[in-house]
């Protein structure tokens, strides 16, 4: 249980899926005054970020290793998961029959990219808070350890 709480599995999913539904409406929403200021979208149109949220989110099953990982392993497996996300946004929208003008479609690009470096800073974010409440407390068991041999 205390797994879950500390930045488990679990915990870095739900987070990462929450972190990318939050960029996906951002850019969703900047980049669509921007570029398409005159579209207006449907009610059904809301269930796309956290779709894609979902799915980009276990695409981080690539990160995943029983044993630690060098930095150029982490490196190749970030590459890859980072086009396995472009080939899913760019797939799902060719599978929906939306073409991409080049300028659009390396403007996505460089969006799923952002998202993609926002994501893991995040996640760097909150697993740097954790460490530093894990090393705080057993500073202070060895502090009470040493209190205790003292005596």
């Amino acid at each position: 249980m205390n797994y879950f709480r500390n930045g488990g599995f679990l915990t870095r999913y739900l987070i990462a899926f929450c972190v990318i539904t939050t960029g996906l409406c951002i850019a969703e929403g900047v980049l669509g005054l921007w570029l398409q200021p005159d579209i207006k979208l449907t009610f059904g149109s809301f269930l796309v970020p956290p779709a894609f949220g979902l799915m980009t989110s276990l695409t981080g099953l690539v990160m995943e290793s029983r044993r630690e990982l060098s930095a150029r392993q982490m490196l190749f497996r970030l590459f890859i998961q980072l086009l396995l996300i472009e080939g899913m946004v760019f797939g799902i929208n060719l599978a929906l029959g939306y073409r991409f003008s080049p300028f659009l479609a390396g403007i996505v690009a460089m969006e799923v990219a952002g998202i993609f470096v926002f994501v893991y800073f995040v996640m760097w974010l909150n697993e740097r808070r954790v460490v530093r409440e894990f090393n705080r407390k057993l500073a202070r068991l060895q502090e009470a350890n040493r209190d205790g041999d003292a005596e």
